[in-house]
């Protein structure tokens, strides 16, 4: 018996070491150096941060899984430049020696973003770690410079470059003289002050590259609490815009533009109270980019021309789109997710995308999913407005067709060649008033169901149930999805 216990305590000390020595081994040491321009590294703190999810839009590979065909919608997003640790705590940190260097003992193994900076003034580009025992040398962290334009200035009005690898601070309203060209390079830190804009009157240069962004950022922040700034307004005289590879985050408005034409591209949009983009006049190409937990991604009012394609839309709230009196737009191969609303709570004011006075425009191969309405209809969206071979799922409504008595024309938009799977309620419900007074041809459409007397019942709202309504075409009907491939040689979903 004795021999028995002696064995077991023996075998209990074997696993308890095995366990601490595999909790050992799963740990790592982390070390480096900071190295500054100047040379000197006083104040400065190295901090280790977990990598939250919304620093990474691509953390979700659904969003990238598009045709071997096509280009991905967004683009492959940097996560550490989706990441403003001043809006996180750190897990560990360091302050580092008179030679710069730092050193972190026992960091458990995972993966995390590895930060250096002087407190409220400047920091480095959230560097990867990733740890899984044994030591990690991060090498050298060069902390950027930083460029004070102070309390007093107002005005550029000779050319200027924003230098890769610095910080600059705008304290006030800030205007790019009509003639002067700013010139900003990749890599380039741009941080305005609450409320304060910067007016673009001659050209800006913004164009940063797939591993070095350009930024603009709160100045401040309080408490994990950003001081919104306003804008980057582009005023009639100035160059239109020539944008890419460009992070904005956490303001009123990103991009107020009173130009015409320019392109944006593979830029991402965080957090903006108003609008990501909001084009005025003829708005830029705009593609490949992000918006996110926006209040609109894009509101475009007052002429012709939208093309917008291959872009994300994420958790945009009222609005991912807003349309108003425009015609020849193409929407193709965007993807809508969470957009205003959800399949189980929203209201009419809010949509995926809202349209009024719209006409002779596309709006195809895209794919909604979890939205209140996919599309808030209001006046005079004819039937030159064509929507087709798209994809919706987990919608509460597809369409809401409404007339504002301001307007006071009929909408009918055609709408064939869709897909529906998911949908709570209506797919496409009327309004009925003395202004709508034209039938809308939805026919060829795959409803998830081939009953007349079901879709009819369930899923149309029209003269069938308000006598004051106009007719929604739907016979016939197609068998599935997959028939809408058979019958156009094109499938419905994005970037088909």
């Amino acid at each position: 018996m004795t021999s028995r216990i002696a064995t077991f305590l023996l075998l209990s000390l074997a696993l308890v070491f095995v366990s601490c020595k595999k909790s050992e081994d799963s740990k790592s040491g982390v070390f480096g150096r900071i190295v500054t321009t100047d040379g000197s590294v006083d104040g400065v703190v190295v901090k280790i941060y977990n990598i939250p999810d919304q620093a990474n839009p691509s953390s979700d590979a659904s969003v990238w899984s598009v045709t071997d065909a096509e280009d991905q919608v967004g683009f492959p997003f940097k996560a550490s430049y989706g990441f403003d640790h001043r809006l996180y705590n750190s897990i560990m940190q360091d302050t580092v020696n008179g030679d710069g260097e730092f050193q972190f003992k026992n960091v458990v193994a995972g993966d995390y973003f590895v930060v250096a900076e002087i407190q409220g003034l400047v920091w480095s580009v959230p560097q990867d770690l990733h740890t899984s025992g044994g030591d990690v040398d991060m090498h050298e962290i060069e902390l950027p410079q930083v460029v004070d334009y102070g309390e007093q200035f107002y005005n550029f009005d000779e050319d200027v470059t924003f230098e890769s690898g610095t910080h600059y601070l705008l304290h006030n309203n800030t205007q790019v003289l009509a003639g002067v060209t700013l010139t900003i390079q990749p890599g380039a830190v741009v941080r305005l002050a609450g409320a304060k804009s910067l007016q673009i009157r001659g050209t800006m240069i913004c164009r940063g590259t797939p591993d070095n962004y350009i930024q603009f950022l709160p100045l401040e922040v309080v408490s994990r609490d950003p001081d919104e700034w306003q804008q980057v307004k582009f005023r009639p005289s100035a160059t239109p815009p020539d944008i890419a590879y460009t992070v904005f985050r956490h303001g009123s408005t990103a991009l107020d533009l009173e130009t015409n034409g320019g392109v944006v591209e593979y830029c991402h949009f965080y957090k903006f109270s108003g609008e990501g983009v909001l084009a005025r006049y003829e708005p830029p190409r705009i593609s490949h980019c992000i918006f996110e937990r926006n209040g609109y991604g894009i509101y475009n009012t007052a002429t012709s021309g939208l093309d917008c394609e291959h872009n994300l839309f994420q958790t945009c709230d009222p609005f991912a789109i807003t349309l108003y009196n425009k015609s020849d737009c193409d929407l193709f191969c965007n993807w809508f997710r969470n957009c205003g609303g959800s399949d189980t709570s929203g209201s009419g004011a809010r949509g995926v995308i809202k349209l009024d006075l719209v006409n002779n425009s596309e709006i195809h191969n895209n794919h909604f999913e979890t939205s209140w309405f996919a599309f808030q209809v209001g006046s005079w969206v004819d039937s030159t407005t064509y929507i087709h071979h798209n994809n919706f799922t987990r919608m509460n409504t597809v369409m809401n067709i409404n007339v504002t008595e301001d307007q006071r024309g009929p909408s009918n938009p055609l709408f064939k060649y869709n897909c529906f799977s998911t949908v709570d309620r209506f797919i496409i419900y009327y309004n009925c008033n003395q202004h709508n007074y034209r039938d809308m041809d939805a026919t060829s459409n795959s409803w998830g169901t081939t009953s007349l007397s079901f879709i009819a019942d369930h899923y149309i709202h029209d003269r069938q149930d308000d006598g004051t309504c106009p007719i929604v075409n739907y016979s016939p009907v197609l068998n599935s999805c997959s028939e809408i491939l058979t019958q156009t040689g094109t499938a419905a979903g994005i970037c088909q």
